[in-house]
């Protein structure tokens, strides 16, 4: 085998793993948007992290055809092809760049006082009036969460004060009993009381995350 085959296999190898991981990130990403438990709902809970979500499967879709169109031209060794190919390359890292400009940009909107300012203004309570509401109780519960920072969040949240004036906590942030299949409320009571025994204590762990990677 010449050189030349083994630069032409060696790019249709190459072309196969872009292939293969745009597969890998879509198969990912539409796990994220169709999850039909509360992964999705974290994924619509913010218009940035969903408008990732929907980036990433362009680019999955963008891998594979640059993948397919590769090892295509490659294999059959085209000029035309292979011109194509090498300015599909060019737009899509004109486009990476662009995208990267965007995400430093709107990243700073990803920051710990960003949610809290989202739990103060538009959470309500049990009553779920709203999807922000509903979407935030279901994160509370599935990780046993309790706010952004803590039980303490929802004394500075107006509308949650105001429609629960004899409640420390919304329903979302008490313990619940994990070994029956409702996950009945351990003690409501003591839990609305404000009882540390009886409410989760864990703080958001992604919001944590997104807050400590912003200080590094």
């Amino acid at each position: 085998m010449g050189r030349f085959e083994r630069v032409k296999y060696l790019m249709v190898a190459f072309n196969i793993l872009i292939c293969l991981s745009g597969l890998l990130l879509l198969a990912v990403a539409l796990l994220l948007l169709l999850h039909p438990s509360e992964i999705r709902h974290i994924v619509s809970i913010n218009t940035v992290i969903f408008a990732g979500t929907v980036y990433v499967i362009i680019l999955s879709i963008v891998l594979l055809i640059l993948g397919i169109l590769g090892s295509v031209a490659a294999y059959r060794e085209s000029r035309g092809l292979l011109m194509l190919f090498f300015m599909l390359i060019l737009v899509v890292f004109m486009i990476e760049l662009g995208a990267a400009i965007s995400a430093l940009l709107f990243k700073y909107q990803l920051t710990k006082d960003y949610f809290e300012d989202d739990l103060v203004n538009y959470y309500t309570g049990d009553n779920q009036t709203n999807s922000y509401t509903a979407i935030s109780n279901s994160i509370m519960i599935s990780f046993e969460c309790c706010g952004v920072n803590g039980p303490k969040d929802f004394l500075h949240t107006l509308e949650f004060v105001i429609l629960n004036p004899f409640r420390e906590v919304p329903e979302a942030c008490c313990k619940r009993n994990k070994f029956t299949a409702d996950r009945a409320i351990i003690n409501a009571e003591e839990c609305f009381s404000g009882t540390v025994d009886f409410i989760n204590n864990k703080i958001f762990v992604m919001i944590f995350a997104i807050w400590l990677y912003q200080r590094a």
